[in-house]
């Protein structure tokens, strides 16, 4: 008889499925090679490696302030997912790659039916698996996440000349809008849609201040203009 082994991400300790390529707690990239071993009892199962929680001195150097859910669009609706990891020193663009964003919904979705939640239990903690995945740039050091992809890259704060945000249309029935975020900088400009979202705002001008461009009349908090 065949027994396996149930593989653990070597970073977190959280348990991956078999077909995993990256965590989707950590985001971690994973190697998992199921090992199986013909026995007439089951294989007992390792425990997860047990890592110290403690804050490094990298990131305590450059601590991360917020991270933004952006997203890159493209053709016929399409977009790439990124996460703008906001630092004492500068703005990480994460890019959420497709097999990333697979392996999180996977594990949101296998999570929720181990807890008993339902088709729209499971559902709705799979719509969660980005912003869940993203979490975790806040106890990631900088120089992790910016070399975590290929495609990751990152602005240095001094170098930001303006962090202009438009109100557009989502085009949906709801008549939501959402945020075109332009970060102009002297190393290039950089466009991507956001929600939203005040909090987003705050960090963003916790960091850049008066360099932060918000539409005219905008207070925050939901869509309130100045009338006249």
């Amino acid at each position: 008889m065949l027994w396996f082994v149930m593989p653990y991400c070597e970073n977190c300790g959280k348990e991956v499925t078999s077909t995993s390529k990256f965590c989707g707690t950590c985001g971690s990239r994973v190697n998992v090679e199921t090992q199986a071993t013909p026995t007439s009892s089951p294989v007992p199962v390792s425990a997860p490696p047990q890592h110290a929680t403690h804050v490094s001195n990298a990131a305590k150097s450059e601590p991360v302030i917020g991270v933004l859910m952006l997203r890159k669009t493209k053709s016929l609706g399409r977009y790439d997912s990124f996460s703008g990891v906001l630092t004492s020193q500068r703005l990480i663009f994460a890019q959420m790659t497709g097999d990333m964003l697979k392996d999180a919904i996977n594990q949101a979705r296998e999570q929720a039916k181990a807890e008993g939640k339902g088709f729209f239990g499971q559902w709705g903690d799979q719509l969660k698996a980005s912003a869940s995945h993203s979490s975790r740039y806040y106890n990631m050091d900088a120089s992790a996440v910016l070399s975590e992809t290929p495609g990751n890259f990152a602005v240095q704060n001094s170098a930001v000349n303006e962090v202009k945000l438009k109100l557009k249309d989502t085009g949906n029935q709801a008549n939501l809008r959402e945020f075109e975020i332009e970060v102009k900088s002297s190393s290039g400009n950089y466009k991507f849609r956001m929600d939203e979202n005040s909090d987003y705002v705050k960090m963003l001008k916790q960091v850049y201040g008066d360099r932060v461009k918000t539409p005219m009349g905008y207070f925050g908090g939901g869509l309130k203009f100045k009338i006249g």
